[in-house]
């Protein structure tokens, strides 16, 4: 072979090792322009699934409203908002906790999920909530909402004086009342709270002249008390008050939460985080 031949085939394997490293580099760009496009959509779905999913669970009660009452068969969807304010119902967050299946199947399959909830002012307590784990996952997001917890207290404020004209007592300004039906029935079944913070001077009195007076600064169970004061299956009962009416409440709890009742006066601020990956 000549000079000129080997000019040429020299030439040619040039060429083609150009044409290979161009041709590389071509599949190396697109190869990365899809994935970074499938990135894109899928943090994009991502986001619209995360905020749909925070969304369903702190806005709505779930259909039906009582579902954390109900079996799984009788349940159309989940939601933590309480039936009475815009508050998280803990009774509805127990019953997820202990049943995340009621949630696993909202998610599509390789989505995986966790919710997690902590005081703000604690995030060492955290506590998981449901989920299936999100460890070795490519993308993961992430979004809390601010929420605080109802426990299922039925509440009368003091703030008000509407009952106070009904009042059989000839109180000074200082002294604000509210009247209520007590039965055999409601003191069985639950128990009702003086809730304060401050010195708190109380009467209990039935239509009947007959009363019970004391004080308390602190949180107290009137139940003796009012079962002293019943004279049928059903009675009105008066509770007067001298206090801060601001940080005095009457409580009553049919659930057994008495170590919760603290934060009638003061709610505990609470994270309710969603993370989701795939």
């Amino acid at each position: 072979m000549n000079n000129k031949g080997q000019i040429i085939i020299t030439e040619l394997l040039l060429y083609i090792i150009v044409m290979t490293i161009i041709l590389s580099l071509i599949i190396f760009t697109m190869v990365t322009l899809d994935d970074n496009q499938v990135t894109r959509i899928n943090t994009k779905d991502l986001n619209a699934l995360l905020d749909n999913s925070l969304d369903m669970l702190t806005k709505t009660s779930g259909t039906p409203s009582n579902w954390d009452k109900l079996g799984f068969n009788d349940i159309k969807s989940i939601g933590l908002k309480s039936d009475n304010n815009h508050f998280i119902s803990y009774d509805k967050l127990i019953k997820l906790k202990n049943n995340n299946e009621l949630l696993d199947n909202y998610f599509p399959d390789d989505v995986s999920y966790e919710l997690t909830l902590y005081p703000k002012s604690n995030r060492n307590n955290l506590v998981k909530i449901a989920g299936n784990g999100i460890s070795n996952k490519r993308q993961i997001q992430s979004k809390s909402r601010v929420v605080l917890l109802d426990y299922g207290f039925n509440i009368t404020s003091f703030q008000n004086d509407e009952d106070n004209s009904f009042c059989p007592y000839n109180h000074d300004r200082n002294w604000t009342c509210k009247a209520f039906t007590v039965s055999t029935n409601s003191l069985n079944k639950g128990k009702y709270y003086i809730v304060t913070n401050s010195y708190t001077e109380y009467i209990l009195s039935n239509t009947y002249s007959e009363n019970i007076s004391s004080s308390t600064n602190t949180i107290l169970n009137i139940n003796d008390k009012m079962n002293q004061l019943l004279e049928n299956e059903n009675e009105t009962i008066y509770l007067h008050i001298n206090t801060n009416k601001n940080n005095t409440y009457l409580a009553y709890d049919k659930n057994n939460k008495e170590e919760y009742l603290k934060e009638v006066i003061k709610p505990e601020i609470y994270i309710l985080n969603m993370k989701i990956a795939i």
